[in-house]
């Protein structure tokens, strides 16, 4: 009676599965995050002299803490899940950040998994890198006037790094 069950149960859900399965053309759509720019220009812009590109929204549904940290040749955003990430591991999204004089990612043997010229949003040329360690991490780098800015996105998929990416370019100087 018991395996008659299972058996009967495990048939229903994979009739359920299958009639609620997304067409294998259609995709997924995530919802975007509005990256309060406001508020981080109020704390960086006065401790750093180089051009200030962020986002205005990230695509995810997910609610984040914008922490920030600035000197007078980089800043750096990121995104994180809890108040007092900080960018550590576990609780952190990914970050924008820059670096007067920074260098460009190459591709590491036994990390980089994906490393290609891109084209960015205003004709900018950028790179794309994916790399892997203890987890992937999806990186999207250009330069502008002597800084190296960079998204980079934990677990992150290409389109998504790079729609941050072309949204701060979009967006401007801020």
């Amino acid at each position: 009676m018991l395996n008659k069950f299972i058996a009967t149960s495990a048939l229903a859900l994979t009739i359920a599965t299958a009639s609620f399965q997304m067409p294998q053309n259609a995709i997924a759509q995530r919802a975007n995050t509005t990256v309060p720019t406001r508020q981080i220009l109020a704390k960086i812009k006065n401790q750093t002299q180089i051009p200030i590109f962020l986002p205005s929204s990230i695509p995810s549904s997910d609610r984040f803490y914008f922490n920030t940290q600035a000197t007078r040749n980089s800043y750096v955003v990121f995104f994180d899940y809890t108040a007092d990430c900080q960018g550590t591991t576990a609780c952190n999204m990914g970050a924008i950040d820059a670096e007067k004089g920074g260098q460009l990612i190459t591709p590491l043997q036994g990390v980089t998994r994906t490393f290609k010229n891109i084209q960015l949003a205003g004709r900018t040329r950028g790179i794309f890198h994916n790399g892997c360690g203890a987890y992937c991490t999806a990186t999207v780098q250009w330069q502008s006037q002597g800084v190296v800015y960079q998204v980079s996105v934990k677990n992150g998929r290409e389109a998504e790094t790079v729609q941050i990416a072309n949204s701060a370019i979009q967006a401007g100087r801020r």
